[in-house]
This record gives C-alpha cells, sequence and structure tokens, in this order.
C-alpha cells in the first residue's frame, strides 16, 4: 500500500497532522515544494491556501486534522485494494477497534458494546475492501470478549484469539491502541462458539453500578445482573425491572 505526503509550509498544520499520523501508526513522507513527489506516495495532505503549488493529481485539505487524515486513508484505499486485513479487538464493555491493512493502522474506533464490534467491521469492511480478512480478539474480560466473538463467530468471520498481556499502553486512547497491538499479534484460533459465562464478581459489579445509576433508590436483583452481563439486558433496562418488581 502506497504512503501519505505530507506536503505544507504551515508549521501549525504540519504538527497537528504530524501528530496524527504518528497516533494512528501510519507510514508517511515528509515533502518539500521543491522537490518531485516520490512514486510510493499514493496521496498528498496540504492546506487549502497550498494546494494549488502541490504538483500531484490526489492531494486532499481539511481544517481538521483527522479529518485530512481520513480523507487520505479513503484516497488511498479508493486506489488499491488491501490485500491483507487484521481487525483486532480490545474486549471490554466498550471494546475498542482497529483495523491494519497491509501492516498499516487504517482506521481505530470505540465500539458501544461487545455485539456493536460487528457493525463496525462492516463498515470498515465497506471502506477499506480487502481479499484476505481476518479478525483477531484479545483474551482478557472473558465475558465479554465472548459475546464478541460469539456474534462474529455467527457472522461468518475468521478469528484468532490473542494472548494481551502486553498491549495495554498508557495514552488518551489506551483502548484503541491495545486494539492496534493485538491486530498486528498471532494468536490461536479456536473452533467452536465460546460459552458466555459471568463470574460472581461480575454480577456483584453490574449490581453495584445499578445502585450508583439509580442513585441508591434500588439494586438489581442477581438474576437481572446476569441477564445485563450476558447482553440480554442494558443496565437502564434492569433498573427498570428491578424497581418495577418492587412495586
Amino acid at each position: 500500500m502506497k504512503r501519505i505526503g505530507l506536503l505544507t509550509e504551515d508549521p501549525r498544520t504540519y504538527f497537528e497532522i504530524l501528530e496524527v499520523l504518528r497516533e494512528k501508526g501510519l507510514k508517511f513522507v515528509s515533502l518539500e515544494f521543491d522537490d518531485a513527489v516520490p512514486a510510493h506516495v499514493g496521496v498528498v495532505i496540504t492546506t487549502e491556501r497550498e494546494k494549488a503549488r502541490v504538483p500531484f493529481d490526489d492531494v486532499v485539505t481539511d481544517a481538521d486534522p483527522d479529518l485530512a487524515v481520513s480523507k487520505a486513508l479513503k484516497t488511498l484505499s479508493g486506489e488499491e485494494s488491501v490485500e491483507n486485513m487484521c481487525i483486532g479487538v480490545d474486549p471490554g464493555h466498550k471494546p475498542g477497534v482497529a483495523a491494519v491493512g497491509d501492516g498499516t493502522v487504517l482506521t481505530r474506533a470505540v465500539a458501544p458494546n461487545p455485539e456493536g464490534v460487528s457493525e463496525i467491521i462492516d463498515l470498515i469492511v465497506r471502506e477499506y475492501p480487502c481479499t484476505n480478512l481476518l479478525v483477531r480478539i484479545g483474551n482478557g474480560d472473558r465475558t465479554n470478549r465472548n459475546r464478541t466473538f460469539n456474534r462474529l463467530w455467527d457472522r461468518g468471520h475468521r478469528l484468532e484469539i490473542v494472548d494481551e498481556r502486553n498491549t495495554t499502553t498508557r495514552s488518551e486512547t489506551p483502548d484503541e491502541d491495545a486494539a492496534v497491538e493485538i491486530a498486528m499479534t498471532p494468536g490461536y484460533r479456536p473452533v467452536k462458539r465460546q460459552v458466555v459465562q459471568p463470574c460472581d464478581g461480575e454480577l456483584r459489579n453490574i449490581q453495584r453500578l445499578s445502585r450508583l445509576e439509580s442513585n441508591g433508590r434500588l439494586t438489581v436483583s442477581k438474576g437481572l445482573a446476569a441477564r445485563v452481563a450476558v447482553g440480554e439486558l442494558s443496565l437502564d433496562e434492569a433498573i427498570s425491572l428491578q424497581g418495577t418488581n418492587c412495586k
């Protein structure tokens, strides 16, 4: 896959774009106006004011550095298809998701819940068509991991479970960063759906959260907590049902 070129004499724009590229782990080339654009550059990011000075066909601009980089990635994906894509999932209540195509981080996101990972993967595949897709899921948070795994298994995805012990990072986006590491780490391939069986500690934590969410008015039952843990109910729905049962 070709690289992004960064070409601007505006210091603020340069460093803002540079920060986004580095955060996403994207390979890029810093360019100068007096030099020719190298053959391995597929798109150039610059400012709207400098766009006319860029001697290249595929040029993107945007005042928002994140959007500028997203536009550049979109242009690259349209220019040539991705051969091998690995999507990493950092399991949790709100899983981190990251797509790595042919060694380049294409996009990162946070899913609203374990089952929501499936919809994010659908969006990624539509935006970045690929020949070979593999989804790697971290082995932590067993209950939420297995919820995600089973939804993706039912959708027919090739899946691996990865040892995520060394994927935790200290950053503003730890779940997304961990997902990148998981995407690039080989794992093992289970041969069947996984059992979703929350432990007592998880149920107690859901009951604790129900007290916080209800301002101490009630605690959901263990049975309702179990239904929340496996994804049958949201916490708000469980609190509502518990309140109804107590009347």
